[in-house]
């Protein structure tokens, strides 16, 4: 019978009592004190862990007590100290019960874009949310979400490249690794509420960036020259000329495309020289009012008669788009295409602040109009572009010419103008 853990007399020079108990590898050990009351609370200790007093922990199981003795054996040799072994217990706890109550990151996904939509997002938003977490989900689909830790996703950013013809393959630029980080922060955000996961493994955006950073997020934004504005809607006229009124609302009223798509004939007032978005159809959910210049209401005027909304559906306007620039393609003799008409991302609202900001020197105006809520400082950092000063003026000349060329040429003098198209000749176009 094994004999109980107590604290006794002992025979020392230095000590008085004296606790004998089986150690971690089941030897004999004796600790000794100077005083009864310290032995006696030792040999409580030791009789509570080895199960003797029949209350607290029962008797300790072999492989309990191996799991002990490697974890004091840890701690002697680890530098620096671990945490006790409670909190490592807890937290292991909170893991394995993430780690089974998980779901495949396919699964995870899924249930985000349902919830997205649920919540009354847009369809372009919840068309870039698939796309990005799509990315994502064509390497991790089938991984346990529990597990995709911050070295994975970084891993896996960092390895990505291009997709588009004009870039593939090369590396992604700052501004789509930080539209990607954003969305997967969102989404593994939900995982985390859900108690999928326990941490989000795609890091805060960092505050202070470097220099080189800043000068690819920060570059000046890219526009459109006069010329080729002309070339564009003068193409718009003849080859979709319903797409007409919602393109120069984009580049001369610096309309955002979805806000555009979203608006009817009765937002525009034409009287009264204003354009009226009200909240539902802002981007930002917030009214806004744009004034019409004398070069837009020319653009739109024979157009006013229209009712219900100002341009087709998404599809129709994609293809519409896509046959202009294919109308502006040039062709040798054999129909080979040797030059491609450019239109760069965003290029209609950019080239609308840049020729805003520089033809009416009035940076608080402008930002109003691109509804930044009177903020300067967005308008400097995101649409200045100071290479475009000398082209304003004739970006606010920019007239619908009559005639099958649709070109007016943009070099001519500020008192010249070309006269808009009628009313009569556009509907007979449509």
């Amino acid at each position: 019978m094994r004999k109980i853990i107590q604290a006794v007399p002992c025979v020392h020079p230095r000590y008085t009592h004296r606790v004998r108990f089986s150690g971690a590898d089941g030897k004999r050990m004796d600790r000794f004190f100077t005083n009864f009351t310290d032995a006696n609370l030792f040999a409580i200790d030791q009789r509570k862990e080895t199960g003797e007093m029949g209350t607290d922990f029962g008797s300790v199981a072999e492989d309990e007590r191996a799991a002990l003795a490697f974890w004091r054996s840890f701690v002697k040799e680890a530098s620096p100290a671990p945490p006790d072994l409670v909190s490592v217990l807890r937290d292991f706890k909170t893991t394995w019960l993430a780690s089974n109550a998980s779901v495949t990151v396919t699964a995870a996904v899924d249930k985000f874009l349902a919830d997205q939509e649920a919540e009354g997002s847009s369809v372009r938003h919840l068309a870039s949310l698939k796309s990005r977490l799509g990315r994502f989900t064509a390497d991790h689909g089938q991984q346990i979400i529990s597990t995709i830790t911050a070295p994975i996703f970084t891993d896996w950013l960092n390895c990505l490249r291009a997709t588009r013809a004009d870039k593939e393959g090369g590396k992604l630029t700052p501004v789509t690794r930080s539209n990607l980080s954003r969305s997967l922060r969102s989404f593994f955000a939900f995982s985390v509420a859900r108690g999928w996961m326990l941490a989000n493994p795609v890091p805060l955006a960092k505050r202070s960036k470097s220099k080189s950073v800043k000068l690819a997020t920060r570059r000046a934004p890219a526009i459109m020259l006069p010329a080729d504005v002309t070339r564009f809607m003068g193409a718009v006229m003849v080859t979709a000329p319903r797409l007409v009124t919602f393109w120069a609302l984009k580049f001369f009223a610096g309309i955002r495309d979805a806000e555009a798509g979203r608006m009817d004939w009765h937002m525009i007032d034409l009287a009264a020289g204003e354009i009226h978005l009200p909240a539902a159809v802002s981007k930002t959910g917030e009214a806004r009012t744009v004034k019409i210049e004398p070069n837009l209401d020319a653009w739109i005027r024979p157009d006013v008669a229209t009712a219900g909304p100002i341009a087709p559906g998404d599809m129709a306007r994609r293809y519409g788009y896509k046959r202009t620039l294919a109308s502006l393609t040039t062709k040798d003799d054999k129909g080979k295409v040797t030059k491609t008409f450019v239109f760069p991302s965003n290029a209609a609202r950019h080239s609308f602040g840049t020729y805003h900001l520089f033809h009416f020197r009035n940076a608080g105006e402008t930002a109003l109009q691109l509804g930044h809520k009177s903020n300067p400082a967005m308008l400097h950092e995101h649409y200045k572009n100071p290479t475009a000063e000398k082209h304003a003026a004739a970006f606010w000349r920019i007239l619908p010419a009559a005639g099958p060329a649709n070109v007016i040429p943009i070099d001519q003098p500020a008192d010249v103008k070309a006269e808009p198209e009628t009313t009569k000749s556009r509907r007979a176009a449509r």
